[in-house]
């Protein structure tokens, strides 16, 4: 039986032997979602400094000394490191890193500051960020079911937000009402993006003082982090009966998000999933605009590689989670968007929600 422990034990395995496949003495590690990856847990980094140094020599935790009593099950390898407020944590990380040269870092991550005080002691940085990332695309068992229990509560929260949605109702309101409910049932991050009307032409547009009226297309974008994983699902709704507009936007989002669900395929470069919704939607100018990609992939960080764009040429790995959502967009009239989270599998994609495919018409 693999436990938590034993799991997190065989990613810094995996870790040690990329380190050494690459020739770095050693990797540092700064991202809060990559801190959690290894660990279980995801630290709140504000100005303090923390981070996790893998080596064959030693591999350690450093943190802030408030946070000493959240590290207690790290795996026990990574020995333990605090430091109080006279320091800043650059001593600790050096000393922790002595005898190392070539020391690869998350390089969208590590601060300048933090990279030019490592560098003046001599030691020399390199891009690793793809090999803490390469192991954190694959998802295993336990992390889909994760992200599969986030999934069920953005379903609730979707079924909740159109069962308070009616003439009259206030965007902004309406969305703080929304992630009130989540955060009450857990989540402990929530991110609802409900936009009526032409707001929602602007796929991230800020909720606004806009009421709802007859005849308005909703897009509902619900996500949330459950237990370190994230879920992120979209339906769209109207008020009465669907317009000629968003009835045909519908149809168009529909077919495309199932040829990318179909294209979704281990060994398929990510870029190929974009083309199979893009070529449907693009067909439809007329409707409105194809305004970004397919999706991304999501786990311990709501966007993260493989991103399903045009420039993605990496093929999709097996037990890559993606958010498939294609879209629609109408300025001064609205948008139309559908989103499912899939895991990649060889035997198929497999669409983590249930919550049914459906142009809500909302006063029914």
């Amino acid at each position: 039986m693999v436990t938590a422990t034993n799991s997190l034990e065989l990613r810094l395995d995996r870790l040690l032997e990329e380190d050494e496949a690459r020739g770095l003495d050693a990797t540092l590690i700064t991202s809060d979602e990559s801190i959690a990856y290894l660990t279980g847990f995801r630290p709140i980094q504000l100005e303090r400094f923390f981070g996790i140094v893998v080596s064959a020599e030693r591999s350690a935790v450093i943190v802030p000394a408030l946070d000493r009593g959240q590290i207690e099950e790290a795996p026990r390898r990574l020995i333990p490191i605090s430091y109080g407020a006279e320091s800043d944590g650059i001593p600790e990380l050096v000393e922790t890193l002595a005898g190392a040269r070539t020391v690869g870092v998350e390089e969208d991550h590590l601060i300048y500051a933090r990279a030019r005080a490592l560098a003046q002691q001599g030691f020399e940085l390199v891009p690793a960020g793809s090999v803490v990332m390469g192991l954190r695309i694959a998802k295993d068992a336990g992390e889909i079911e994760r992200i599969r229990s986030a999934c069920e509560l953005v379903e609730e929260g979707l079924r909740r937000a159109f069962e308070w949605l009616a003439p009259g109702a206030v965007e902004h309101a309406l969305n703080a009402r929304v992630e009130a409910w989540l955060r009450e049932q857990g989540a402990t991050v929530a991110h609802p993006l409900i936009l009526f009307g032409e707001n929602a032409a602007n796929p991230h547009a800020d909720p606004a003082r806009r009421e709802l009226r007859l005849g308005d297309v909703v897009c509902a974008d619900l996500s949330v982090c459950l237990d370190g994983y994230w879920g992120d699902l979209t339906r769209c709704a109207t008020v009465g009966a669907p317009s000629e507009w968003a009835s045909a936007a519908w149809q168009v989002v529909l077919e495309a998000q199932r040829a990318a669900i179909a294209a979704a395929q281990p060994g398929v470069p990510g870029r190929d999933v974009d083309a199979a919704q893009r070529q449907i939607v693009e067909a439809a100018s007329g409707l409105g605009a194809c305004l970004h990609g397919a999706g991304h992939a999501i786990g311990l960080s709501i966007h993260e590689p493989p991103f399903l764009v045009p420039r993605w040429k990496e093929p999709l790995a097996e037990g890559t989670v993606l958010t498939i959502e294609p879209g629609i967009y109408k300025g001064g009239l609205g948008g139309i968007r559908l989103e499912d989270d899939v895991v990649v599998s060889d035997g198929g994609p497999e669409i983590l929600s249930t919550l049914p495919l459906e142009l809500v018409e909302l006063g029914r």
